[in-house]
């Protein structure tokens, strides 16, 4: 453990976001093979200038063609995944060393450097995301139309709302 949370790092962080599948130069292993880090989709909106409009890119397209492709093909076929429904804590402000705050990689705000890969929406929880936090995760299965099926459900039963952590007052 005390390995992977030295490994929590801006630098390795950027790798993970753009050169997941470089080697990582201290082990010579794949980085993904290594990396401390988890992709979650939290979905974006992007802004398409020239049109004077908002596109929304939403969590679950995201997850379900990152889930469901083998990048590990040069041809990239449809493959089955699973994709999972849970929350991290994400902070206000990066904190890459803390290990039980997420990284949202998203807000460019945080004035990381440019990564084309912003549309993906992603948040980068660590080292583990606790069961508690994850609702259920759903299976699918590319169907001969090419459309995905959903063939399985599993939902847990011990999973922990958030509600007791919004910022939420009851009315008087």
């Amino acid at each position: 453990m005390a390995a992977a949370i030295q490994r929590l790092t801006e630098e390795n962080l950027d790798r993970h976001v753009n050169n997941f599948s470089s080697v990582e130069p201290t082990t010579g292993r794949k980085f993904c093979d290594v990396t401390p880090f988890i992709s979650l989709s939290a979905g974006c909106v992007d802004r398409d200038v020239a049109a004077r409009t908002n596109i929304t890119h939403r969590a679950l397209r995201t997850a379900l063609e990152f889930a469901t492709t083998d990048y590990a093909d040069p041809a990239k076929p449809a493959c089955p995944g699973w994709v999972l429904y849970c929350y991290v804590l994400v902070g206000s402000n990066p904190a890459v060393r803390i290990p039980t705050v997420a990284e949202e990689i998203r807000e460019l705000n945080h004035g990381r450097a440019y990564s084309g890969w912003y549309w993906q929406g992603e948040v980068a929880a660590k080292l583990h995301i606790p069961s508690a936090q994850i609702l259920c995760a759903e299976r699918y299965e590319p169907a001969p139309s090419g459309r995905l099926r959903l063939t399985d459900l599993l939902l847990n039963l011990d999973f922990c709302h958030p509600a007791a952590l919004l910022a939420e007052r009851s009315m008087l």
